[in-house]
């Protein structure tokens, strides 16, 4: 049932834009600022309290639901969550709208879009591409693979650890959060760098992987990794529309993969 509340949250959340008002994590992050609040120190409390936040809501909302409605309720729950967690932002809106009136527009809808995907109105083609890549990474990949592996408390810690670090926290405890996304990232970068290679150019991809210093292969798995991969399907010098229209068609490629490959994995638990 993962997959199919997977696939219809993405639908919902596509085709029903208004439910990205819903999603206000500061109910959520309230714990972690009162604790921050009253205990400062030490600075790992901020990420420890979310992790605590994460497992009980979850488990709570659970608990609750299975219990009045069995698998159904589960299935809810699990739904919503993933349209509550899924984004913030519609990635496909955004790119849209940089395309059809270019990331130089004085259009406050265009700036929005351009803050949300840490982009300058003035950045290449490369880093087009790139902002892409990593915009998809946090909206959709890194939310799936810990839907995937841990459910809803890993949905609700992926997407609370990001929303935390949106300036909300001290440098000290901003820099604990820092280090969990680093760990809830990189096994998401592997598989997204991965997916890269398999949906576009796979030896280009694997010689900028070995193109690190001896022994850093895995160590080297980092959002700079990341840079280096979105940069290869862009001619140098072309446009920034082109690298942003180019990233989206790729990242939707990989996106089919990794739902292509969760809908086999699902099949052969099902014959085993």
């Amino acid at each position: 049932m993962t997959i199919l509340a997977i696939l219809i949250g993405l639908l919902i959340s596509h085709y029903a834009t208004g439910v990205r008002h819903l999603r206000r994590f500061e109910p959520l992050l309230a714990p972690a600022r009162w604790a921050h609040r009253i205990w400062p120190q030490p600075s790992w409390l901020v990420m420890l309290v979310m992790i605590l936040t994460s497992l009980l809501a979850a488990g709570l909302a659970e608990w609750l639901l299975i219990g009045l409605a069995g698998t159904l309720g589960w299935f809810v729950l699990a739904l919503f969550v993933f349209i509550y967690c899924l984004g913030p932002r519609d990635l496909d809106k955004d790119v849209q709208l940089l395309l059809e009136r270019g990331p130089d527009s004085a259009d406050p809808a265009v700036a929005e879009a351009l803050r949300s995907m840490r982009l300058q109105p003035d950045a290449d083609a490369q880093a087009a591409s790139a902002a892409v890549h990593h915009a998809a990474l946090s909206r959709w990949f890194g939310l799936f693979f810990w839907f995937v592996v841990l459910g809803i408390p890993g949905a609700l810690l992926y997407r609370l650890v990001r929303a935390g670090l949106q300036g909300s926290f001290d440098a000290d405890s901003s820099d604990w959060l820092a280090r969990l996304r680093l760990v809830l990232d990189w096994p998401v970068l592997v598989l997204v760098v991965l997916s890269a290679g398999l949906c576009s150019d796979l030896d280009r991809v694997i010689d900028v992987w070995r193109d690190q210093p001896e022994g850093s292969m895995i160590r080297g798995v980092t959002p700079d990794l990341l840079d280096r991969v979105a940069g290869i399907a862009v001619a140098p010098g072309a446009p920034v529309t082109d690298g942003l229209a180019s990233a989206h068609r790729l990242v939707w490629r990989m996106l089919i993969l990794w739902l292509v490959v969760m809908s086999l994995i699902l099949i052969a638990g099902w014959m085993v």
